[in-house]
């Protein structure tokens, strides 16, 4: 239904952008809880906790040797992903609840090293949990191979389009590892919220270099880490991996400019640049064009419903069609704390 003739222009433009503000305040929202699940580690009494837990198949080189494997149909996690954060079982058990906070801390990182939050339509981020160097070459195999009806199936959503979701080399390249978690009691500031970074500046992490450098512009080096560099505090023999602990936010940063210097020395492979994020099939157009049938269909069903006539106030109508009234209320009342409420 068109409610042009009962709305001035002006009132349907604005109705129309606010519309696609609510379309984008939920999406945005689902997005993060979803991260937030994949971020938390295993827990029996939250089986929608979905951070990867590998399985293991035999070495087709090396008889009696196992291998790490995930299902095919979680191969879609890695892609877009700078890199992997591999928790191992010593800091996913005392980290428990708090995977959240840990997220939050990661995620106001990346965005303050890119200058901007992640582009959730390309479900582009910092890593994804969980990981081997095994893995990577699985996933590979299988972006190369475009062998995706069996994961298909099993997603029951379509496979993400290899145009625009990719493995990054950077993935295979370097690997983080979070082997300890340090307990903190956050206190609230005065702004009334407890902060990530209060938490995400007490841990440190693990960067190990796998060796699978090709196709990068330039090895990758700890050598501009040095000076922040931490104690391994790790009894094993780590023999010629070359390896380095270091605070995680600094970690963060580190990875985020490495994928920032990819980016410039090959922009032809970036998939949110000019050259392709215009096609009428890159998730950002389809974005904007899902975003706009959804504010036409709820105008639509208000006026069926009765609620825009004639001399409808834009009060009235706002009230019927919106589901975020940010004319009313700040924008941070819905979408500032997905991942663990009373935190920024």
């Amino acid at each position: 239904m068109d409610v042009s003739p009962l709305l001035s222009p002006e009132v349907v433009a604005e109705l129309r952008e606010d519309l696609r503000r609510d379309w984008f305040i939920t999406e945005n929202d689902e997005y993060r809880l979803e991260l937030e699940l994949i971020w938390s580690p295993p827990n029996p009494l939250h089986p929608n906790h979905e951070m990867l837990e590998l399985d293991s198949i035999e070495n087709p080189q090396k008889r009696g040797h196992k291998i790490p494997y995930i299902d095919t149909w979680k191969e879609y996690l890695f892609y877009n992903k700078a890199t992997v954060f591999y928790g191992t079982q010593s800091a996913t058990n005392m980290v428990g609840r708090n995977g959240p906070v840990i997220l939050g801390g990661i995620w106001n990182a990346w965005s303050d090293a890119l200058g901007r939050e992640p582009q959730i339509q390309l479900d582009e981020f910092f890593a994804v949990p969980g990981y081997y160097e095994h893995i990577c070459a699985q996933v590979r195999k299988t972006v190369e191979e475009n062998n995706r009806a069996n994961a298909l199936i099993k997603l029951c959503k379509p496979w993400p389009d290899p145009r625009y979701f990719k493995l990054h080399l950077i993935c295979e390249a370097l690997i983080v590892v979070f082997d300890e978690y340090k307990s903190v009691a956050a206190e609230k500031h005065a702004d009334g919220f407890r902060h990530y970074d209060d938490v995400a500046q007490n841990q440190s992490i693990i960067l190990a270099l796998t060796g699978h450098e090709n196709g990068l512009s330039a090895p990758i080096s700890f050598e501009s880490l040095k000076d922040k560099a931490l104690p391994l505090a790790r009894s094993e023999d780590m023999g010629t991996i070359d390896v380095i602990r270091i605070p995680l936010q600094v970690g963060v940063h580190f990875v985020a400019n490495l994928l920032l210097r990819e980016e410039a020395a090959f922009p032809e492979s970036v998939v949110a640049g000019p050259h392709i994020s215009r096609e009428a099939d890159h998730p950002f157009v389809k974005w904007e064009r899902e975003a706009q049938d959804y504010g036409e269909e709820r105008l639509a069903h208000a006026q069926a419903q009765g609620k825009i006539e004639p001399f409808t106030t834009v009060a009235a109508v706002k009230k019927a069609v919106l589901h975020h009234r940010v004319d009313m209320y700040p924008l941070e009342s819905y979408a500032s704390y997905p991942f663990k409420l009373g935190w920024i």
